[in-house]
């Protein structure tokens, strides 16, 4: 319908305080001209009779306006019944002989059935990404599948189409609960019924749980990419599309409708964000209502009970209704507490933080300290050459520790002792010295305790029989 040949004065009946009253009584007059319904057309005197047992039905009271009202006391289906053929609504025509045919213009139906439309309940998003992406799976495994790809493509364009009304839907209610277009409880109304209700339980929460597009937008990709860069896919794809008796099919249409997808599922993203948004102010505006506009104290029965013994206990009440009730009754009993004065704020005490240096130089020590307890087989080689002298063997009672060095080479040869595998660090020091337990002698070096060492260095023999 092109919006040249569209009659604006189809609005004028429906745009009044009346105008719900009007399309609903339009619904029923379009099911009550419908052609398909009726042997022949009804005539005006029909339409009158019809309309007259509608408003008396549902009790209308349909105010006739005075710039637009018929000259003289019009009945109220006669006013409408005018309006209606004025605007346009309705067509009237003489068909044989005296006799007038109504029916309801083409234009006039298109209308009402769009705006009947509107008022329906929006279809739930579901998993559309998710089918999507099993769509193109199949075409990738299996190229005889290739018509999938336009339902694909379909697909995603009218998933982005209910994702933009979902958005607007969502801006409205956005709308009312910010712009206070409405009062008092039905803010609450409005939110758990036409938000939570309509939209949120039924559409965000699904689309945020199952049909999140960010779950499936790489792999949707990466799909679209092996069938459009493949020519073989393409191929396949576009007998498919013969096959199916698709218009026109060819290898270039195969990646119209890819290429339609790709800009259908990137135009998702930036709508989905702004559910999420929205969802989050709307949320954050109906917990500032309930935080500041809903506060009935805790005791209001007990004052309002305290007010009526005071005022059923007053003798000069005796002469009973009266209209007024005098300022001492209430002075004692008001309703409203005092708002509470604000505490005053108190500095918060903040923790130094430690300097950064001095942080810096206990991470150093600690490193330091672990680097230092580390068997090291040069520092224990020294060690027991230093000691030894000129000699062949020692205990440790010969000894002598004079610095830490001295100290971890003396723990370390006790490792020695005991005995150790051949990937530990010291293990290359049993080629050239043997170190072993006195198994009846206890060492008298003060630094240390426990069994005396006997430490050797190995002669050649030694060595050789060692390493048979």
């Amino acid at each position: 319908m092109s919006f040249d040949t569209l009659n604006t004065n189809l609005f004028k009946p429906i745009s009044g305080e009346n105008g719900r009253s009007m399309l609903a009584l339009l619904v029923e007059l379009d099911a009550f001209l419908d052609p398909a319904q009726l042997v022949d057309e009804p005539t005006p005197q029909q339409v009158r009779v019809f309309l007259r047992d509608y408003i008396a039905n549902k009790n209308l009271r349909l105010e006739i306006e005075s710039g637009e009202a018929i000259a003289g006391n019009s009945a109220p289906e006669q006013y409408v019944y005018s309006r209606l053929r004025d605007t346009g609504w309705i067509r009237e025509e003489q068909e044989s002989g005296y006799r007038y045919v109504v029916w309801m213009a083409q234009n006039a139906r298109r209308l009402l059935h769009f705006l009947g439309s509107m008022s329906a309940e929006p279809p739930s998003l579901g998993v559309v990404c998710l089918a999507v992406r099993s769509n193109l799976s199949e075409v990738v495994k299996d190229p005889a599948n290739g018509s999938l790809v336009r339902k694909a493509a379909d697909d995603m364009e009218d998933f982005l189409n209910r994702l933009r009304a979902l958005v607007g839907n969502i801006r409205e209610i956005h709308h009312v609960i910010s712009g206070d277009t409405t009062q008092g409880s039905s803010h609450f109304a409005f939110y758990f019924e036409e938000y939570l209700g309509e939209l949120f339980l039924p559409n965000i929460e699904k689309l945020a749980l199952k049909g999140n597009p960010n779950l499936h937008a790489s792999k949707i990709r990466k799909l679209v990419s092996d069938i459009r860069f493949s020519p073989d896919r393409l191929e396949a794809c576009a007998k498919a599309y013969k096959r199916d008796d698709i218009s026109n099919p060819s290898a270039q249409l195969v990646e119209a409708d890819l290429d339609r997808l790709s800009k259908a599922f990137d135009g998702i993203d930036p709508l989905f964000k702004k559910t999420q948004d929205y969802a989050r102010r709307i949320t954050r505006r109906m917990h500032e209502k309930i935080k500041y506009t809903v506060h009935t104290p805790s005791n209001m029965g007990q004052q309002i009970q305290a007010l009526l013994d005071r005022i059923a206990s007053e003798a000069s009440l005796d002469t009973l209704p009266s209209p007024l009730i005098s300022e001492e009754l209430l002075t004692d009993c008001r309703l409203a507490t005092p708002k509470a004065k604000p505490v005053p704020p108190v500095p918060t005490a903040r923790r130094q933080q430690k300097p950064l240096w001095e942080k810096r130089a206990y991470n150093q020590l600690k490193q330091e300290h672990i680097n230092f307890q580390k068997c090291d087989p040069a520092r224990v080689a020294n060690f027991i050459e230093s000691n030894l002298g000129g000699r062949v063997q020692m205990t440790t009672d010969d000894l002598r520790i004079d610095t830490d060095d001295d100290m971890m080479a003396a723990l370390h040869l006790r490792l020695l002792a005991q005995g150790v595998s051949k990937t530990h660090p010291l293990y290359p020091l049993l080629s050239t010295y043997s170190v072993e337990f006195d198994e009846r002698e206890w060492t008298d070096l003060e630094q240390m305790a426990g069994r005396r060492l006997i430490i050797r260095h190995q002669t050649t023999t030694e060595k050789r029989s060692h390493g048979q």
